[in-house]
């Protein structure tokens, strides 16, 4: 039986670069399927897309992801252009799909070391 995509989501990351801002950080998502098998396949492009949130809120970024990601309606731009990319990695490893079927997969928000730090320093008490 054929492996297929179980599910998606995001690697986020903390953008270091350009000025640096004491309000709000740009966080870089780096979107990726998840077989069936377990393997992660992710975009080709360091950061699929970037999202601004204000420092003071990281704790819920994953709510700030959602909304950019408009999981509800088709992908569009920049978002489009990135499932495109994992759809043809995952076409050269056998598995047939196209972006809107990704897109509405379950999803999922996996923050790096750092940012998960970042998020933790202003979790609510």
């Amino acid at each position: 039986m054929p492996e297929s995509v179980r599910s998606i989501g995001a690697t986020a990351s903390l953008n270091h670069d350009g000025a640096e801002d004491d309000d709000f950080a740009l966080v870089d998502l780096r979107l990726f399927a998840l077989t069936d098998g377990g393997e992660q396949i992710d975009d080709p492009q360091p950061a699929s897309l970037s999202v601004r949130c204000a420092r003071d809120k990281l704790a819920a970024l994953e709510l700030s992801v959602l909304m950019s990601m408009r999981l509800s309606r088709p992908p569009t731009g920049v978002r489009l252009e990135a499932w495109e990319r994992v759809c043809e990695v995952l076409a050269a490893g056998g598995i047939e799909t196209d972006p809107a079927t990704l897109h509405a997969l379950k999803f999922s928000l996996v923050p790096d070391t750092e940012l998960r730090d970042a998020q933790q320093a202003v979790w609510p008490s």
